[in-house]
């Protein structure tokens, strides 16, 4: 006899799959009240901004900015590998943070833009 009450309880899951859905449905529930509570305090113009500020384009200062141009120039000087010339010319422009609070100041931003000069890349034409 309790030999086949083993066996019933082995067939007879019915109690973890219950379990398991009030698990699963706690933490659906728990996920949309933190989202309500973020919503009703302000708290989601936060976030979004840092989720955007993660995904999107990240700003960086001038000076980071020259030193990438100059990477460029050399690495096009030493390749002819023409992808480095179109990121001089502006392929690649910069968002740059100028005051250093983290947000863009110049936007779209090329090489020659920041000054910097190339003999060896001619933009244009």
């Amino acid at each position: 006899m309790l030999n086949q009450y083993s066996m019933n309880l082995r067939n007879d899951k019915r109690g973890i799959e219950l379990s398991m859905n009030v698990i699963i449905i706690a933490i659906i529930l728990v996920i949309v009240l933190v989202i309500v509570v973020l919503f009703f305090t302000g708290g989601v113009t936060n976030a979004i901004s840092r989720i955007k500020s993660l995904l999107g384009t990240q700003t960086i200062d001038t000076s980071t900015a020259i030193l990438r141009c100059n990477t460029f120039c050399e690495s096009y000087q030493n390749t002819n590998n023409i992808i480095y010339q179109r990121n001089y010319c502006g392929q690649e422009k910069f968002d740059i943070d100028t005051n250093g609070d983290g947000k863009v100041d110049r936007s779209d931003i090329t090489c020659t833009d920041l000054g910097v000069s190339c003999s060896a890349i001619t933009c244009g034409a």
